[in-house]
C-alpha cells in the first residue's frame, strides 16, 4: 500500500493546529474538480459537506462516495455534473435517489474495502481527500474519533487530503479512536450535537421474535446484534432479560444494549478475545449511552479492518449473530440488503459475521424478520426469489431463521428438510402455497 507520509506528533502541535484551522467554505475549497471523497460511516460533516455542495457551479465530476445523511441536498438536480454521489449503505435519505438511478451504488462489505488501494490494483480509486469527525485536541496533541470509529482512522494514511470537523462533543473513548493533529490537513470547528439514531416502536410481532431469539443465546456467549426495525427491539423487548456474563464483539449496538453492560448482563468475562470488554465499531444510542462510554475503558472501538474480518470474528468461542433478513428463501438463501433489484440498505457486516459465527468453535449465526410484509399479503419466506433479487448470505452459511412463529434450524439439512422447517414458521395463512411450492421445486 502506498501511504501518505505525515509528519509524527511534534511539539508544536498547538501551532499545527491553529494554522490549519478554517472555515467549512475554505475547507470545501481545497476540493478540486474530478477528485474523489471519502466519508466513513457514522461521521457528522454536515458543515463542509453543506459548503461543498454550495460551491457545484465550479466544480465537475467530483465523485463522493458515502453514507449520505441529514437533508443537505445530496441528489439536487443541479448537481448532476458536478458532483455525482456513490452510497455504500441505502437509507430513507437515499432510497429515492438510488431508485431513479441519480445516485451511483458501490457494493460494500466493509471489510476489505479498500483492498484494491492497497494493493495497488488498476480498478483502485485513490482518495483525495477523507472528511472525517474528531475532538477538540487533548494536552497531548491527539483528537478521538468519539464512539463511532469505523475506518477513519485506518483511512487516514490513505488519503491524499484530511479534512476533520472538529465536534466537543464527541466522547472520549479507547481503542483504534486516537489520532495525532499532525495526521490532518484542515481542521473545521462544528459542535453541532450529534442526533440519536430513532428506531420506531415495537411491531405486533417483535415481542415474539424477542423470546426466540433470545432463548437462542445462551450464558457467556460473545454476541453481535445488527441494525434493523426487528432486531432494533430485541433487547428493549426483553430478548436477553436472565443472561449472565455476555460477551459483547459487534458492529453497533441497538438500544438497550449498553444498558446490558451498565447492569452487567454483558461483562466480557468469558470472551476468548478481549476479556473483560465491551467491543465495538460504534455505539450508544441516546446521551446517557454517550455519557457511560464516555472515558470508560470497558468500551473498546475497533476499526472495522479488524472488527469484521471473518478471522477475528471466529476467534470468539460461541459467537451469536443476529442480524436482520429481508426475505428468506425455502432453500435458506439469505436477502438483506434489496427487494427484488431495489436497494434498500447494504450488505454491511451481515455476510462477515456470517462467515465469522459458522467459524466460531460453537458459533450460530440467527436471521430475524416478521413473517409477511405489505400488511400480511406478502410471505417474507418465499419459494424461490424473483429476478434481479441479491443474496446477502448464500444457502450454504444458513444456520437459524427466527419468525414470530418460531425458530427453523437449517444447518446441514437438506433442501427439503428445510424447506419444511421454514414452512412451520411461515406465516398460517401462506403455508399452503408455500407447500405447493415445495412440493413443486423439491419432491419429483
Amino acid at each position: 500500500m502506498s501511504l501518505v507520509a505525515r509528519p509524527a506528533l511534534r511539539p508544536d502541535w498547538q501551532a499545527w493546529y491553529a494554522e490549519r484551522l478554517v472555515s467549512a467554505e475554505q475547507a470545501a475549497a481545497q476540493i478540486r474538480s474530478g477528485e474523489h471523497l471519502y466519508i466513513p460511516v457514522g461521521m457528522q460533516t454536515r458543515s463542509v459537506v453543506a459548503a461543498l455542495l454550495a460551491r457545484r457551479a465550479g466544480l465537475s465530476e467530483v465523485r463522493i462516495t458515502c453514507m449520505p445523511v441529514g437533508d443537505l441536498g445530496w441528489f439536487a438536480p443541479e448537481l448532476a455534473g458536478a458532483i455525482e454521489i456513490s452510497v455504500i449503505h441505502a437509507n430513507p435519505v437515499s432510497h429515492e435517489a438510488l431508485a431513479r438511478r441519480t445516485a451511483d451504488y458501490t457494493p460494500f462489505m466493509i471489510y476489505g474495502a479498500h483492498r484494491a488501494i492497497d494493493e495497488n490494483r488498476e480498478e483502485a480509486r485513490p482518495i483525495d481527500t477523507a472528511i472525517i469527525t474528531v475532538s477538540p485536541p487533548n494536552e497531548q496533541g491527539y483528537v478521538c474519533l468519539g464512539n463511532a470509529v469505523w475506518d477513519a482512522g485506518s483511512v487516514v494514511p490513505r488519503a491524499r487530503r484530511v479534512i476533520a470537523t472538529v465536534n466537543q462533543h464527541l466522547p472520549r473513548t479507547f481503542g483504534d479512536s486516537w489520532l495525532p493533529v499532525s495526521a490532518i490537513d484542515w481542521f473545521v470547528e462544528d459542535h453541532t450535537a450529534p442526533q440519536p439514531r430513532a428506531y420506531p416502536d415495537p411491531d405486533p410481532w417483535d415481542a415474539a421474535i424477542a423470546g426466540y431469539a433470545g432463548s437462542i443465546v445462551h450464558d457467556r456467549d460473545t454476541i453481535q446484534i445488527g441494525v434493523g426495525s426487528t432486531t432494533g427491539n430485541l433487547v428493549r423487548l426483553g430478548g436477553l432479560n436472565g443472561k449472565h456474563d455476555l460477551g459483547y464483539f459487534g458492529e453497533l449496538t441497538v438500544p438497550g444494549t449498553v444498558d446490558l453492560a451498565r447492569e452487567g448482563v454483558i461483562t466480557g468475562r468469558c470472551m476468548t478475545t478481549h476479556p473483560h470488554k465491551f467491543v465495538t465499531t460504534a455505539a450508544g444510542n441516546s446521551p446517557e449511552d454517550v455519557a457511560f462510554i464516555d472515558g470508560n475503558p470497558a468500551f473498546e472501538f475497533r476499526a472495522v479492518d479488524y472488527l469484521h474480518d471473518p478471522r477475528s470474528i471466529a476467534a470468539n468461542d460461541n459467537y451469536v449473530a443476529i442480524n436482520n433478513a429481508l426475505a428468506v428463501d425455502l432453500t435458506g438463501q439469505i436477502a438483506a440488503s434489496t427487494i427484488g433489484p431495489r436497494i434498500f440498505s447494504g450488505t454491511g457486516g451481515q455476510l462477515a459475521f456470517a462467515i465469522g459465527a459458522f467459524m466460531s468453535r460453537g458459533g450460530r449465526y440467527v436471521v430475524v424478520l416478521p413473517s409477511t410484509a405489505r400488511g400480511g399479503t406478502v410471505s417474507r419466506i418465499a419459494p424461490q426469489f424473483d429476478a434481479g433479487q441479491i443474496v446477502t448470505v448464500p444457502r450454504d452459511l444458513a444456520d437459524i431463521v427466527v419468525t414470530e412463529y418460531g425458530i427453523a434450524r437449517l444447518l446441514n439439512r437438506s433442501v427439503r428438510e428445510r424447506a419444511e422447517a421454514l414452512i412451520a414458521i411461515a406465516h398460517p395463512d401462506h403455508r399452503s402455497e408455500l407447500r405447493q411450492a415445495a412440493a413443486r421445486l423439491f419432491w419429483p
